[in-house]
């Protein structure tokens, strides 16, 4: 049976890329511009890349190394949340989130399973897992084929198994959506984007990066916010 022209657009596809490498992108074309606003607090492209390099730099000096996997559980609604995420991104680690809401036996069962290096918790603090021998050695970026996230699953039928999306996998969503929709009127700087998602939940990441992507402002709202129902449509009006 012959293949569909359909088929045979390999050729068409988005360079591969890490999803640092878009994000430097938009940082460069865009670094002035609000990457988010939760309402009390904003930063621009460049600040929110400054605060991802620190965040970076501190998991180093704590001997986290590329390819690591990283904890996050940081309050939802928080920019902190999006730093530590970027941050570890930055730092050529995989970052493996729970809900703050989550209970403390969840935790602990996903990231010693997932056999973290680190977790990076409220306030921005990053603390070394037992193991961990503090370094002071060299950043490296993230290779295509090392792993962005490991997202757990519920659990609800036993043990929670963690599914590993890489880089190259991660950056060639990103840049698919970024070519299959609003195609009249593509999402672009000065626009703002809701994050509402658990980030323990894979489409978070679906949420971020249309953001991000597009050099637009993400604007978390509270899992409580998002859980209420009736105070979501004024929310989303007055942001």
């Amino acid at each position: 049976m012959p293949i569909s022209p359909l088929l045979l657009r390999a050729d068409e596809a988005p360079e591969p890329r890490t999803l640092v490498d878009i994000f430097r992108a938009t940082v460069a074309a865009h670094p002035d511009t609000l990457a988010l606003d939760n309402g009390r607090e904003t930063l621009t492209y460049a600040a929110l890349a400054d605060a991802a390099d620190d965040i970076a730099d501190a998991l180093v000096a704590v001997g986290v190394e590329r390819g690591d996997r990283v904890g996050v559980r940081i309050p939802s609604g928080t920019t902190d949340l999006y730093i530590a995420i970027l941050g570890i991104l930055a730092a050529g680690c995989a970052y493996v989130p729970v809900d703050h809401d989550d209970p403390d036996e969840r935790a602990r069962v996903v990231f010693g399973e997932a056999g973290v290096a680190a977790v990076v918790t409220a306030d921005l603090v990053v603390r070394a897992t037992a193991g961990t021998i503090p370094d002071s050695g060299v950043r490296e970026d993230p290779d295509l084929t090392d792993d962005a996230w490991i997202i757990f699953t519920s659990g609800s039928t036993g043990t929670p198994k963690g599914v590993a999306v890489t880089h190259r996998n991660a950056a060639a969503f990103v840049d698919a959506e970024s070519l299959m929709f609003l195609q009249a009127a593509p999402i672009r700087p000065g626009d703002r984007v809701m994050a509402g998602l658990s980030v323990a939940f894979d489409a978070s990441c679906e949420e971020m990066w249309l953001a991000w992507r597009y050099g637009a402002c993400l604007v978390p709202a509270p899992r409580s916010l998002v859980r209420s129902g009736v105070d979501l449509g004024p929310w989303l009006i007055a942001n």
